[in-house]
């Protein structure tokens, strides 16, 4: 997780960026970055690029879902402008973490090759796959193999499909596809416009669960 301050054509920003899945310590650093644009009024930006959090036996008895919920609960609490920027993938509780549309940025912004979702489309057909045959197997059925593969098939590429960025602009969950070229203009532009009005964070979070 990278974290910083920095000007973008003379607007402060924090800057949360990320890439690949999240971490206990990244999930942590994060939520303290973003008490601390607070506490100096400054917008922040999060640009995106992860599968979600990190899962496993081991991260989850160190305090994966601690961090991670204590991260989402500093986004959904954080009242400075947020400006969402996807350049990849953008999955699951990561998408949320890093305020996807759900969190309601001021302004969401996707590259051509964003891909967003619940889940991946190979882990949503893979979990259906298991589904299925814990059923067959606890009513003594034989599976349809065939018939299994085909429509483990047709879902991944449907959930695929609903992943495309074309399908999250044509459904209004994004402000526009831009051009990365062009990134610094939209960004300035966004910024000008979190400018126009008074800036203020906030000094109180609730209760973080430790």
């Amino acid at each position: 997780m990278f974290c910083c301050w920095t000007k973008i054509n003379g607007y402060p920003v924090g800057v949360i960026a990320n890439n690949g899945v999240i971490f206990i310590e990244s999930a942590r650093k994060a939520t303290h970055f973003i008490q601390l644009a607070n506490k100096s009024n400054t917008p922040l930006l999060f640009i995106h690029n992860t599968t979600g959090f990190m899962v496993g036996k081991r991260y989850e008895q160190n305090g994966m879902i601690n961090s991670g919920s204590q991260l989402i609960h500093a986004v959904s609490g954080s009242t400075v402008p947020h400006i969402s920027l996807q350049v990849g993938n953008s999955y699951g509780a990561g998408n949320y973490a890093m305020c996807g549309r759900s969190f309601e940025p001021r302004f969401l912004f996707s590259y051509p090759n964003v891909k967003s979702g619940v889940m991946g489309a190979d882990q949503l057909s893979g979990v259906m796959e298991i589904i299925k045959r814990n059923a067959a197997k606890s009513s003594n059925k034989v599976i349809d193999e065939n018939k299994l593969k085909k429509e483990k098939q047709a879902l991944a590429e449907d959930a695929d499909k609903r992943a495309s960025v074309w399908h999250i602009t044509s459904e209004v969950w994004d402000d526009g596809v831009i051009d990365p070229t062009e990134t610094r203009k939209y960004l300035s532009l966004a910024l000008a416009a979190v400018y126009s009005s008074e800036i203020k964070g906030t000094n109180s979070f609730g209760i973080f669960r430790l």
